[in-house]
């Protein structure tokens, strides 16, 4: 029998250690890698929770939004949510549900909001906003920079600066979009 070059069976016994170790590690990575992930995906859906539900995002062309299309929806939903302690009727309550989110410049968001103002849509030309199509209490009690307080509706508009995360405008309507 000829003698093994490579060290012989102590040799081949570190290789195997070797290759058990390596793979026990990669476990060791791979499982702190799948926690972390999880930590992070229950931390991030935990705070968008109340407003999130199966929502289309459309950024119109040659627009880059800064703030997230996630953060968007949370910001309406929170908004929404504050009202709730106000309703008359409090059997009446509709949880938030974003429907769309639209990102787009203030000269074009007439198309998706009509109600909001000409004048405020054209002061800043470069401004990019959000309209975001929400189901909610929209109770409206409150005037805001692009609107004026008024009837409640069950869904609505929230228009979102998008450069600070501050609602501009909230604008009910039944049903959606009209």
């Amino acid at each position: 029998m000829a003698p093994m070059r490579d060290g012989g069976l102590a040799g081949l016994r570190a290789k195997r250690q070797l290759s058990f170790g390596r793979l026990i590690g990669a476990l060791g990575l791979m499982t702190i890698l799948f926690v972390v992930g999880l930590y992070t995906l229950e931390s991030v859906a935990g705070q968008l929770a109340p407003a999130l539900g199966g929502y289309s995002v459309t950024i119109a062309a040659g627009v880059n939004p800064v703030t997230p299309a996630g953060q968007v929806a949370a910001v309406a939903g929170h908004y929404l949510d504050e009202q709730t302690p106000d309703i008359a009727a409090p059997e009446l309550h509709i949880p938030p549900r974003v429907l769309t989110e639209v990102a787009t410049l203030a000269p074009d968001a007439r198309r998706f909001e009509p109600a909001i103002s000409a004048a405020q849509a054209a002061a800043q030309p470069g401004r990019i906003v959000w309209i975001v199509q929400v189901s909610g209490d929209f109770l409206n009690l409150r005037d805001l920079p692009w609107s004026r307080q008024g009837a409640p509706d069950p869904s609505g508009n929230i228009v979102i600066d998008d450069a600070t995360g501050t609602i501009l405008g909230v604008y009910p309507h039944d049903p959606p979009g009209t």
